[in-house]
């Protein structure tokens, strides 16, 4: 595509409001054409002139003033396809979407998609919980839907250890709902993430926005994790399009037994996903194609010694004891620092679990 500098945004966001101008061919018309001037002069209908090609694209550039304008109102902004700030990410996928209406910050950072069912087994959500907290440690973005079920434990447990996250919605940003959403999704704002739709404020979620907006979700990282999928459904659709946009996809291993793992294992038998057993399984993805470097939690030789005894599975405290030979008060301020570092976690009936893979022993 051409480099046309002379397209603003507000020309193209009211170009894209006339009817039936839908996004691939509002790209062609911004390639082939030097101007909106140049577009009304020898490409728009006849039907829609307004006297001449000057009114004409006045008329088309008010359009797009008035838009925007009510938009950043609500402290929505629109970034067009020909505007810097359009994810790059975005820009190669089959149908990127025109328009992005953006509530919140958009930075460079990498980011990861995490999606699943909406009602995920407690298996699911301690993965899920896992995954993104660890992930946000290492300063990498964590991209859901604002669904309820593991989107949700997505975003809130990326929230909880100060990481970053995007939600990516199926309506207008004036139409969240349910209200628990709604107020996730400020909280997201809050804390430098962004709430993402390439739809206007006032519009209301439809059935075949949803699938749609997957494309988004999975084109905006650069891998994409299935924590809990039946063989149908939201998340079905989110791995199609990351293997059609030749993203990194994963999925997490379940029980034979449960029906939310039949669309990880359908991934797996079909060889379109990749198996990960630990989020440093999908890190170490990142060293490959990156030069940023990894951050592993340096501890002391108790923390050390207690994260070894400590797994996915909770421990109880009197095991971590016999494991390693500590004492008491040794054990429990030990457990408490690695809390506060968020390093593991306590469960019910003085349980332990570990929450991170990637710690090493202070030098």
């Amino acid at each position: 595509m051409k480099n046309n500098m002379r397209w603003g945004a507000d020309e193209i966001i009211g170009l894209s409001l006339l009817s039936s101008i839908h996004g691939p061919l509002l790209r062609s018309i911004v390639g082939k054409y030097s101007s909106l001037e140049t577009y009304c002069r020898y490409g728009l209908s006849q039907s829609l002139f307004l006297g001449n090609e000057q009114s004409s694209a006045d008329h088309i550039i008010q359009i797009g003033r008035t838009h925007r304008e009510k938009h950043e109102e609500k402290n929505i902004s629109i970034i067009t396809f020909h505007c810097e700030n359009y994810p790059e990410t975005l820009k190669h996928i089959d149908y990127p979407p025109p328009i992005l209406y953006i509530k919140g910050s958009l930075n460079s950072s990498i980011g990861y998609a995490i999606v699943g069912t909406r009602n995920p087994t407690l298996y699911g959500q301690r993965v899920a919980e896992q995954y993104a907290e660890e992930f946000s440690r290492h300063g990498i973005c964590i991209i859901s839907g604002l669904a309820q079920g593991i989107d949700t434990i997505a975003h809130r447990s990326t929230l909880h250890v100060h990481g970053l996250t995007y939600a990516v919605i199926a309506s207008g940003h004036e139409m969240i709902s349910p209200k628990t959403a709604k107020l996730l999704s400020d909280e997201i704002i809050e804390k430098g993430g962004a709430i993402i739709s390439e739809y206007s404020m006032n519009i209301k979620a439809k059935p075949p926005f949803f699938p749609r907006r997957n494309r988004i979700i999975s084109g905006l990282g650069s891998a994409v994790l299935i924590i809990e999928s039946g063989k149908s459904g939201g998340s079905m659709i989110t791995a199609q399009f990351a293997f059609d946009q030749n993203r990194d996809l994963y999925v997490v291993p379940g029980s034979i037994y449960s029906p939310m793992s039949e669309g990880n294992h359908l991934l797996l038998v079909q060889q379109k996903a990749i198996l990960t057993q630990t989020p440093l399984d999908m890190l170490a993805e990142v060293q490959k194609h990156t030069a940023i470097p990894l951050k592993w939690s340096e501890c002391d030789s108790n923390e050390h010694a207690i994260l070894q005894v400590l797994g996915d599975e909770p421990v109880h405290i009197d095991e971590i004891i016999a494991l390693t030979t500590f004492s008491m008060p040794i054990v429990l301020s030990t457990l408490l620092a690695l809390e506060c570092r968020q390093l593991v976690k306590q469960m019910t009936g003085k349980n332990f679990t570990r929450l991170t893979h990637a710690f090493t022993l202070k030098s």
